[in-house]
């Protein structure tokens, strides 16, 4: 692929990446808010404690065949088909062993509801299997768009099944319905308008090639849901220092801060390992792309993120104020995930570069480091575990950039300079922005100033910058 076609696809991947994540967040914060004003904090809490389930049966289902195929240098219809139905066969399996685990689940926690819960939510994951092959096919060839149109559709159609649900008085059952219809949808969509369709020729060949590369990263992203989950998990079990409010606290404060990041983690992800990959051996290619990405993440994400925590008590006291307690969790996790956006980014030139053994190596450190720090400070209160786990989020950062040092290329100080400036800019604007207007009384108008003040300040002290200027040119005009 040559160069300026390769800069057009990233721009192109980007700028429907962007589109997606950014309307799936905006579906999601609209229906965020009409559930939050439906349901309980309760709610929240049942359902969050199924959470780490189902994160890691995708985790072992996918089996890091969805970035295997991406990086395959030849890729045949075999290679696709071997893994549709490998994929299948083994989220059948795990769906039918939590099935059957549903009971010992609910007695874990000391919930006997939980047994019908889990044994529905669950079908989610399976569903998500049907459509991993048909994924990877359009991720490798960089179609994003036609990505973003399945994805928004599924996101739609269960945001109106779940707003009808906790309407007539569902509870946490609409919660449910959502995770199960979305992934029903989007699997189904990507499976009929994908050119690629499985076959009964089944060889499972393929599967023991990229057996090495993939397990690797299985094993790393099931520590990661281990890692990220584990909270819950804590907290539910903790039933005798928090009750399944303070379980909701802690699952709204997360959730609402990971949806803010997932806007540019969608983005990143969508062309990052697929063009960086496609740089080939060109290690220069691959950090200019790596340093140009890792810049836009900062200077767009960062004051989204930081924003985000300014008008939280804003936004939980307009839409539901028994949410109010979630407020320092949410500012606290919106430090969290920027942390977790770099790490990203390092995610994907270590799977670009083919080094799936460094991203085990660092996801096996880094869950050691942050389940460590969550069972020793969990007695604390919630504010302290939350507290402890993003400064340990931050020590992960360095740890990971010197374990990819060599792939990467490029010195510490020089992260430091694409990223710390954005950073620096954003806090500030958001603190002042905090003492200027915390006298106002409505909620509403606070938090609009608030945003303009930011907002505004922050792209005039920014405009000088390369960072800035390639912004500009690519929402005119989709090149970088």
């Amino acid at each position: 692929m040559g160069e300026a076609n390769l800069k057009t696809k990233t721009a192109r991947g980007l700028f429907w990446g962007a589109m997606n994540n950014g309307l799936q967040q905006l579906i999601g914060v609209v229906l965020g808010i009409v559930l939050l004003s439906c349901l309980t904090p309760g709610d929240y809490g049942i359902v969050g404690k199924l959470a780490i389930f189902t994160s890691i049966a995708v985790t072992m289902q996918e089996g890091g065949f969805k970035a295997a195929l991406i990086n395959r240098g030849e890729i045949l219809h075999e290679d696709h088909n071997s893994v549709f139905w490998f994929t299948m066969a083994v989220s059948a399996c795990l769906y039918l062993i939590l099935f059957f685990l549903a009971g010992p689940i609910a007695r874990f926690y000391h919930q006997p509801e939980l047994v019908k819960v889990a044994r529905v939510l669950f079908l989610s994951f399976f569903f998500v299997s049907c459509s991993i092959s048909s994924d990877a096919w359009l991720l490798r060839r960089l179609m994003i768009r036609q990505r973003a149109a399945m994805d928004i559709t599924g996101a739609v159609v269960a945001g109106i099944v779940a707003v009808v649900l906790a309407a007539k008085g569902f509870g946490y059952w609409a919660l449910v319905a959502h995770s199960v219809v979305q992934s029903a949808i989007v699997s189904l969509l990507k499976v009929a308008f994908t050119p690629w369709k499985p076959s009964f020729g089944i060889s499972f060949k393929p599967v023991r090639e990229m057996l090495p590369f993939g397990f690797r990263l299985v094993g790393a992203s099931f520590v990661t849901q281990i890692q990220t989950n584990i909270f819950s998990v804590i907290l539910g079990r903790a039933y005798r220092i928090y009750s399944d409010d303070d379980v909701g606290y802690y699952s709204q404060g997360s959730k609402w801060a990971g949806m803010a990041s997932q806007v540019f983690t969608g983005m990143t992800t969508s062309v990052g390992q697929p063009v960086m990959a496609a740089a080939g051996d060109d290690a220069g290619r691959r950090r200019a792309i790596f340093r140009k990405l890792t810049r836009f993440v900062a200077f767009a994400a960062f004051p989204a993120m930081l924003g985000l925590g300014l008008i939280a008590p804003e936004f939980f006291n307009i839409i539901n104020p028994k949410f109010l307690p979630a407020i320092p969790i949410l500012r606290l996790y919106c430090f969290y995930f920027m942390a977790t956006l770099v790490q990203t980014l390092f995610n994907q030139m270590a799977m670009a570069a083919g080094r799936s053994d460094r991203y085990l190596t660092f996801t096996l450190i880094n869950a050691a480091m942050q389940i460590a720090t969550a069972l020793i400070t969990y007695r604390l209160g919630l504010v302290t575990m939350a507290a402890a786990v993003t400064a340990v989020n931050y020590l992960a950062v360095v740890v990971w950039f010197f374990l990819l040092k060599d792939v990467i290329g490029i010195k510490f100080i020089d992260l430091l300079k694409d990223t710390v400036p954005f950073f620096a800019i954003a806090l500030l604007l958001a603190v002042l922005a905090h003492f200027a207007f915390g006298g106002i009384g409505s909620d509403l108008w606070r938090m609009l100033l608030k945003i303009a003040m930011v907002v505004c300040f922050y792209l005039l002290l920014t405009s000088h910058t390369k960072t800035y200027r390639d912004t500009v040119t690519f929402i005119k005009k989709r090149e970088l």
